[in-house]
């Protein structure tokens, strides 16, 4: 574990349920990629950022354990599972469906303050890119995405949807700074306002799908050899490892 990037993630939290404020705190930093894949989460030195004792974080834990967050570890810790290419690509099966539903549903339940909202968040983003200040740019991005799946006004739909970000949420880590800086083609969120703005549910679920393509498509070419999802080395020489790795692929699938 990272000590320094959780407790830049984590405060002390209040003696008042104390529980409840663990497991937030810990699965907001999960949802912006603090705690990367393959990491071991040790729940002593969580506690002592947190400034709890270690029940309410095993507790917490326990619940992430359980949704298949998180994996046990060895006494008092747990991991943060390791991401595979093809365990993204089935999440973005799954999160295309269930999102591009919840698009289609907001296009139709979306109102003039959530629009202002919406603009005001991805106008942040964009800032944030172009100041290269790029450490709060995941969790902006969430708002913005779930500022959307509340506007659809299904809860449990809202709440499968937060399921899956939990478990894409260390990967998506990795799409700092590369492809939100430089990769990042079509803005597929302005798109997606258009489209609310318009009340247009299938231009609105056509967005969100291709967003979530597009950045799972790049997080599947950041595969090691065992399809291991791993954050890229920067500058020619990581372009150059993911164009080897696509080109074995299609030679692979070829010769298959």
């Amino acid at each position: 574990m990272n000590r320094e990037a959780a407790g830049q993630a984590l405060q002390p939290v209040e003696r008042d349920t104390l529980w409840d404020q663990v497991y937030v705190q810990l699965r907001n930093a999960l949802f912006a990629g603090k705690f990367e894949p393959g990491s071991r989460l040790v729940l002593r030195d969580l506690a002592e950022l947190l400034g709890t004792s270690i029940t309410p974080v095993r507790d917490a834990m326990a619940r992430l354990v359980a949704n298949g967050t998180l994996e046990r570890g060895p006494r008092n810790t747990a991991l943060v599972p390791d991401v595979g290419a093809v365990d993204m690509r089935h999440l973005i099966i799954v999160r295309s469906e269930l999102e591009g539903r919840a698009a289609r549903e907001a296009a139709l339940n979306s109102d003039e303050a959530g629009i202002i909202l919406l603009k005001k968040r991805l106008a942040q983003m964009r800032k944030l890119i172009a100041d290269g200040h790029l450490d709060a740019y995941l969790d902006l991005h969430r708002q913005f995405h779930f500022g959307i799946y509340e506007m659809a006004r299904i809860p449990i739909l809202h709440n499968m949807i937060e399921s899956l970000w939990l478990r894409c949420g260390p990967a998506l880590s990795f799409v700092i700074p590369d492809y939100v800086r430089l990769l990042k083609g079509t803005d597929h969120h302005l798109q997606l306002i258009d489209a609310l703005t318009r009340h247009d549910p299938d231009a609105a679920e056509k967005a969100i799908v291709s967003d979530i393509e597009e950045a799972g498509q790049y997080l599947q070419s950041l595969a090691d050899e065992q399809g291991r999802i791993r954050r890229p080395r920067s500058g020619p020489v990581a372009a150059e490892s993911r164009t080897a790795r696509k080109s074995t692929a299609v030679i692979n699938s070829v010769n298959g």
